[in-house]
């Protein structure tokens, strides 16, 4: 059974569309415009700023992903939504740090919540190759290619990701503070890095073809 994109990728924009939307509401309003409270709202709007970026490049993750394919099976209908429930625990995982900005066990889920949704979106990734090759489209063939090579970088940056939260762990029992800053942070740079990534193989690619 194949489902239209269109309806999915509608449903999924609505979704993030609500996530950032959480998101801005859970800012607080300053108990006091003097410095310790002007400074709280700085933070939280700080906070505000990284989650927006890690959710924001998961939009573009997703449109990207979703433009190389022509129909959806049912099957990444169901990983599409895993992928958006994780997504959807962003706006928790921010009001937590938001509201314990000096605890370090919410910057952890933080970080947990995001590395599931990495997971999810290459589980995702690999049910749209799937239907991709049922389809024997050579164009699509080809983007499949493409595809497979940014699976291989994009499963080097999770281990990479997995190694980087554990050491961070390890810091957090010598120095919470630092390691905090550094479970905020770590998101926002590993969303680039997968911008960074997808850029880079649509520029090989296109290298390849007029090279052709």
């Amino acid at each position: 059974m194949d489902i239209s994109k269109n309806r999915l990728e509608a449903f999924s924009d609505g979704v993030i569309a609500i996530i950032i939307t959480i998101m801005v509401l859970d800012i607080p309003m300053p108990k006091s415009f003097t410095f310790n409270g002007i400074k709280t709202v700085l933070t939280s709007f700080f906070i505000y700023f990284i989650s927006f970026i890690v959710v924001g490049s998961q939009w573009f993750k997703h449109n990207y992903l979703f433009s190389i394919c022509n129909k959806i099976s049912i099957k990444v209908v169901w990983r599409n939504i895993l992928y958006l429930f994780f997504l959807s625990l962003m706006p928790y995982f921010t009001r937590l740090i938001i509201e314990y900005p000096k605890q370090v066990i919410p910057a952890i889920g933080y970080d947990i919540v995001f590395l599931l949704l990495m997971l999810s979106y290459s589980f995702m990734q690999h049910g749209v190759i799937e239907s991709m090759l049922k389809e024997q489209n050579k164009h699509f063939l080809n983007k499949i290619k493409e595809r497979r090579a940014n699976q291989k970088f994009q499963l080097i940056l999770i281990i990479i990701f997995v190694i980087f939260v554990g050491l961070i762990f390890y810091l957090s029992l010598y120095n919470p503070t630092i390691s905090i800053v550094f479970f905020v942070i770590l998101p926002v740079i590993s969303s680039l890095s997968y911008l960074w990534g997808d850029s880079r193989f649509d520029k090989d690619a296109r290298n390849k073809r007029i090279n052709r």
